[in-house]
């Protein structure tokens, strides 16, 4: 069948051109009868926004479904289970409960019967984001590509895997069938995020591309919606960190999103509580502050978040967890394992419950209120630079601690993405002094042999 891979930076349009290119098979008349098409993610939350794309466009309407990998892939091992090997579920048991599966279906999938079973449902297949999949997951793309249509999004400079080579992905993209180069920019047209973005992106020194300007013996590197700053951070002197948080967020016309790459970083933590709670004023009388924000986590995050406080005991009745829980019933994951496990009460007669099955209900009621994209916002938002994959917001300010560790290519990788992820402005503020002329900001100091 044929493949369509669409290949560019940041910006330049992959997912709109993916929509767009599976309108165009979709009106020629691909979906017969009983069929939809499957645009597959590597993450639930570029799988949320895929299916918010493809619902826009009447040309899909109740015609697709919008799923992870790890939930197609068990999805098929399910249906398949009499075609698994001994040999083949050895090695699914050898890896995680997500990679096991995804291996499994990337078995299943070398048989034609197989293929074609998936044919019959989903004869067109979108793939957003493929420069995430591991080598599991391209299996299961390559088992899939001999009888179903594909159209695919990638960017290799996105993947944020310290130390996985993509190479092989996309080595095979390139040569599945046609590609299409993306070259324009579309995201933003402010000249001097775009400076800095190439400029990351190329190894280059960021300030290169910007003008300096020294006030108070601080300087800051400027172009038109970008600006690169320092600021003395330790853990002692958090509140000017957060005075040039809140003083930025005061400048921007609308939502402001925080992004870093150590969501951990005490000092940041702290910085951000500060900047929720305090009011500055101005030599001119004028305040700002404070500003709410949100910590948008990973879902094994926030379930640890609402669990901090809990001390769960080894195994409990349902009385006594109904009286341990039933004060934080005001989060809605909270009060629907308080449910559950009424229900599992009433149902089965279950009378007790271990420590690992309450935590593990909750963890299972917070992915799925993720997945069905009922998370709560108050405020401005705040999450890792990973977590912002594949979305875009109006501005954005990056926090980059020292604590940010990887190899100098994956360093750029990530502030490239955050960078990125500004459609009107984006405020860099690098935590410490003197760190502007190491990378990412720069290219690696060249060490001179004066032996000769």
């Amino acid at each position: 069948m044929t493949f369509d891979f669409f290949e560019g930076a940041a910006g330049t349009g992959k997912t709109h051109n993916l929509v767009g290119r599976a309108g165009e098979i979709v009106q020629d008349g691909i979906l017969g009868e009983g069929h939809k098409l499957l645009a597959l993610t590597f993450m639930n939350g570029a799988r949320r926004r895929l299916d918010a794309r493809l619902g826009e466009n009447p040309a899909f309407r109740r015609r697709f479904d919008c799923q992870t990998f790890d939930v197609f892939a068990r999805t098929v091992a399910a249906r398949r289970r009499s075609l698994i090997t001994p040999a083949m579920q050895a090695q699914a048991d050898a890896l995680s409960e997500f990679d096991g599966p995804c291996a499994l279906a990337a078995g299943l999938l070398e048989n034609e019967a197989v293929q074609k079973w998936v044919a019959r449902s989903f004869p067109l297949i979108l793939v957003d984001e493929a420069q995430d999949l591991d080598e599991h997951r391209m299996r299961v793309l390559q088992g899939l590509s001999p009888s179903c249509r594909i159209v695919a999004a990638a960017d290799a400079f996105q993947c944020l895997h310290n130390g996985r080579d993509t190479a092989p992905l996309m080595g095979w993209l390139e040569g599945a069938g046609q590609t299409h180069r993306l070259t324009q920019v579309r995201r933003t047209t402010q000249q001097g995020l775009l400076a800095a973005a190439l400029a990351v992106r190329q190894g280059k020194d960021v300030k290169s591309v910007l003008t300096a300007r020294t006030a108070q013996n601080r300087t800051a590197w400027n172009g038109p919606g970008f600006r690169l700053q320092d600021a003395v951070a330790t853990q002692r002197n958090t509140g000017l960190l957060a005075w040039t948080i809140a003083n930025d967020i005061s400048q921007r016309q609308g939502p402001v999103v925080i992004l870093t790459p150590d969501a951990g970083n005490a000092i940041i933590r702290a910085a951000l509580a500060t900047v929720q709670t305090r009011q500055w004023t101005r030599d001119n009388g004028a305040t700002f502050g404070p500003y709410p924000l949100t910590w948008d986590r990973h879902d094994n995050e926030e379930a640890d978040a609402l669990l901090a406080d809990i001390a769960l005991p080894e195994t409990a009745s349902c009385t006594d967890l109904r009286t341990l829980l039933t004060p934080l019933a005001g989060h809605a994951p909270i009060a629907h394992v308080l449910s559950r496990i009424d229900r599992l009460r009433r149902v089965h007669g279950q009378a007790a419950f271990t420590a690992g099955q309450v935590k593990e209900f909750l963890r299972e009621s917070v992915r799925n209120r993720s997945r069905l994209g009922f998370r709560r916002q108050r405020g401005h938002l705040a999450m890792t630079i990973q977590r912002a994959k594949n979305r875009e917001f109006p501005n954005v300010i990056v926090l980059w601690p020292h604590t940010a560790t990887g190899s100098v290519e994956h360093l750029r990788r990530l502030l490239y993405n955050g960078i990125t992820r500004a459609q009107s402005h984006c405020t860099v503020i690098v935590l410490g002094q003197n760190r502007l002329n190491a990378p990412p900001f720069a290219p690696p100091a060249v060490v001179q042999d004066r032996s000769v």
